[in-house]
Order: structure tokens, then sequence, then C-alpha cells
């Protein structure tokens, strides 16, 4: 379960992160951020979201593991 989660939180937070990437891009744009630094920012927002995604599954299905399903 465990190892199922982990992966579910890798796929989804791919796709979370390309769309927080987009989005900060798209936003950060608007306020005259160009090259390298439009890239950072919207990069480190990707990044972050890709993290809080796998944790959160990794959570998600450590509870599910130790106390829902085996109980």
């Amino acid at each position: 379960m465990l190892v199922l989660s982990i992966v579910i939180g890798i796929i989804f937070g791919f796709f979370a992160a390309l769309m927080a990437f987009v989005i900060t891009w798209h936003e950060y744009e608007k306020h005259k951020f160009t090259g390298k630094r439009l890239f950072k920012e919207a990069f480190q927002a990707a990044i972050f979201t890709f993290i809080v995604f796998l944790i959160l599954s990794f959570i998600i299905g450590f509870v599910l593991k130790y106390f829902v399903i085996n109980k």
C-alpha cells in the first residue's frame, strides 16, 4: 500500500507540479519577471508542489495501511 501511494504521489505530484509551473510562470509574467528569474520562481513553485503532493500521498498511504485497512 505504501509503494502504491508513493507511485500515485509521484504521478499526480508531477502533474500538479507541471500545472504549478505553468500557472506561476503566467502570473509572474504579469509582474514583469523575465529570463532566469521567471524560470527560477516558477521552478521553485513546481518543486514545492511536487514535494507537498508526495508527502501527502505518503501520509495517506501510511494512515490507510496501519489504521484503516488492518483493523
